[in-house]
């Protein structure tokens, strides 16, 4: 779930930084050995979709999906079927349970990863000198927000002898449930099409009345179940909402399929041509 994020302006950019950071570093022990082949696009002119089989998860058509969403998405797919795709409905059932497995795996991450900002070695520290426990407490306590100092908490809660089974094993379990159902998805489509959020952007306003967890499970609904696959996934936006906010659909795909995630993404790009105007942005 620790990865990089790539986020630019057009698909071109993100192929050209991927091309830059992608490969193995000997330095990271999660980094794939095998040698990586730079990806090179077609121009947006010369590619073509015809035959290619995109998945629309039934499952991503929730309760919290809103109207103006669910349009973009159809009518995307629609220009999809249109342009030669085979565009058919599946199902990954186990996509429900992504968010509260990530809930339980991501605060134990992130406990473990925490760990080493200790005050000692690098980072912030605090000044305190009557032991090296109150040391360790305060530099934390003073360096993370609540929500990281939550997260730290929940998750060594989660990883004690007492709780091991039940909580972080279990939450394993179930991610290799949610793993499988992408597995078994392949066979049927090369590339699933989702929204990328459920609704648009909220004031501020109205994300504080939510906790973070609470924000967590609405807005992370749909990206989720990629992390806890492992899958590459891309987000494209297509249109700005009636508030001027703008909606943005998903594409994700199989382990190392990043040359044909990205060739689609870039055919959306085209197809749609997604303007950003100011002037519709619509802040309070």
């Amino acid at each position: 779930m620790d990865v990089p994020g790539i986020l630019t302006r057009n698909v071109d950019d993100c192929v050209s930084i991927l091309n830059v950071i992608a490969g193995h570093d000997p330095k990271d022990s999660t980094s794939l050995t095998r040698p990586y082949r730079k990806i090179r696009l077609p121009s947006a002119k010369k590619m073509s979709i015809k035959g290619l089989k995109i998945g629309i998860p039934i499952e991503y058509h929730c309760e919290h999906l809103s109207s103006e969403i669910l349009d973009v998405w159809d009518n995307v797919a629609n220009l999809l079927e249109e342009n030669g795709a085979i565009v058919k409905e599946v199902s990954l059932p186990n996509t429900e349970y992504s968010i509260v497995c990530y809930s339980i795996l991501n605060q134990c991450e992130v406990a473990s990863n925490m760990a080493r900002y200790d005050g000692i070695e690098f980072g912030f520290r605090a000044n305190e000198n009557s032991s090296t426990e109150k040391l360790y407490a305060t530099t934390r306590s003073i360096g993370f927000n609540e929500v990281v100092r939550n997260r730290i908490l929940t998750g060594n809660f989660f990883l004690l002898a007492r709780n091991y089974e039940k909580y972080f094993n279990q939450a394993l379990k179930v991610r290799r449930l949610i793993s499988t159902d992408f597995d078994n998805v392949w066979d049927d489509v090369q590339l699933l099409l989702t929204p990328t959020t459920l609704s648009t952007a909220p004031l501020y306003s109205d994300f504080i009345k939510k906790t973070n967890r609470d924000q967590c499970a609405v807005q992370d609904y749909c990206t989720q179940p990629a992390n806890m696959a492992g899958i590459p996934a891309v987000s494209i936006p297509i249109k700005l909402s009636t508030t001027g906010m703008p909606i943005s659909l998903q594409l994700l795909g199989r382990n190392l399929s990043e040359p044909l995630l990205l060739a689609v993404a870039k055919f959306i790009e085209n197809i749609v041509q997604f303007q950003h105007n100011p002037k519709y942005i619509k802040l309070s």
